[in-house]
């Protein structure tokens, strides 16, 4: 795929393909962000689960999106990218559903969390693999800061309509407006055509040199995942005690990150991806320090500014860079990363459940968040 880097337009029409990224992560971001905030509460305050049992089922999740992982690159190799991130949808719906659904057939808490692992092991793998195909080594900060900033800007209001729905309406409205836009969103990439990688599975594949050099730091985004996604939530609604507050904090996050996320994207193939994540990612391990430490609603809302504009810096270099690591083995590469980033996700809910403290795991990602500076 060949572009005049050189010709002034050209930075505003990135490829066709790219532009279809963009636009369907954004529309999966603002589906998923209708739910995805309040999944572990709705867990533990409406149907009554206790703090472990929650913690189980996420831990339950990461494990099958882990074992998933090689799974779908396989499909990927076999049937194509995007068939990839197509067939992501039903297993979320399924997933979704039997969620929405769970105080009337009470499906086993297993089965619901496979099909969310599942899912996500066939969304990531397609997403990671049609983005490195996509995008281009010395345009990938700006390219990779696009994709992140456009999808957080599509989920800061997500939090919101889907605190909104959820307290005036119920959740069933912002299941069904989830599942439409989630079917629109995969469909949208098969505007252009079909893409295909080679891919063998072999567990040595793990233990590969330069994958297992990236391990730590990839097992540290599982921490931070798991932990923005899961334990902060948890850790804030006992302060909030609402849904719509909640959907306000998560609305605030996501719109002072993207700001940033595209701002530095654009400048970090300039001045260089690794200088900018040396400089932040001390501050980016402060704010979680900050964050454990919160007590009010306005500690909340200062501890969020802080963290997303610490976010927001750190996260376009070090998500390009993850992109311009995968060099030959590329879906092999994606499998490892991903499998790494749910171990990640598993350790430190099991910290969490050792020191029953949710706090304890702000904590713990504030230290892992230091393995930023070996990648």
């Amino acid at each position: 795929m060949h572009h005049h880097h050189d010709h002034f337009w050209w930075r505003f029409f990135p490829s066709k393909e790219l532009t279809q990224i963009y636009v369907s992560t954004a529309i999966r971001s603002f589906a998923n962000s209708l739910i995805s905030l309040f999944i572990a509460l709705y867990l533990h305050k409406e149907i009554g689960l206790t703090l472990q049992e929650t913690l189980y089922f996420f831990i339950f999740y990461a494990v099958i999106f882990a074992i998933s992982t090689p799974i779908a690159a396989k499909f990927s190799a076999r049937f194509g990218l995007k068939h990839s991130i197509l067939l992501s949808v039903p297993f979320y719906l399924a997933f979704v559903v039997l969620l929405y659904l769970l105080p009337v057939l009470n499906t086993p808490l297993m089965v619901i969390a496979a099909l969310w692992g599942v899912s996500l092991a066939f969304y990531w793998m397609g997403l990671h693999l049609v983005f490195h195909h996509a995008s281009h080594k010395g345009h990938r900060g700006e390219e990779f800061g696009k994709r992140a900033g456009i999808s957080i800007f599509a989920t800061m209001m997500g939090p919101l309509v889907g605190g909104f729905l959820i307290k005036f309406v119920g959740f069933k409205s912002v299941f069904v407006l989830a599942s439409i836009l989630l079917f629109s969103s995969a469909l949208f990439l098969f505007l252009s055509k079909e893409d295909y990688v080679k891919y063998q599975f072999s567990l040595r594949n793990l233990l590969i040199r330069e994958h297992w050099e990236n391990s730590i730091f990839f097992t540290s985004r599982g921490v931070w995942g798991m932990t923005s996604g899961v334990i902060w939530p948890l850790f804030i609604f006992s302060i909030l005690n609402d849904y719509l507050s909640l959907g306000i904090v998560g609305s605030l996050l996501a719109g002072v990150s993207a700001i940033f996320i595209l701002l530095v994207g654009k400048y970090s193939d300039k001045i260089g991806k690794r200088k900018i994540i040396k400089w932040i990612s001390g501050f980016e391990s402060l704010s979680w320090f900050v964050r454990s430490a919160v007590v009010t609603t306005t500690h909340v809302f200062g501890a969020t500014v802080f963290g997303a504009l610490t976010h927001g810096i750190m996260e376009s270099p070090i998500g390009a860079l993850g992109y311009d690591k995968a060099k030959d083995k590329v879906a092999e590469y994606f499998v490892s990363r991903e499998v790494y980033i749910c171990l990640g996700r598993i350790l430190v809910l099991i910290f969490v459940l050792m020191t029953n403290s949710l706090s304890s795991g702000l904590i713990f990602n504030g230290f892992t968040n230091l393995a930023a500076l070996l990648f």
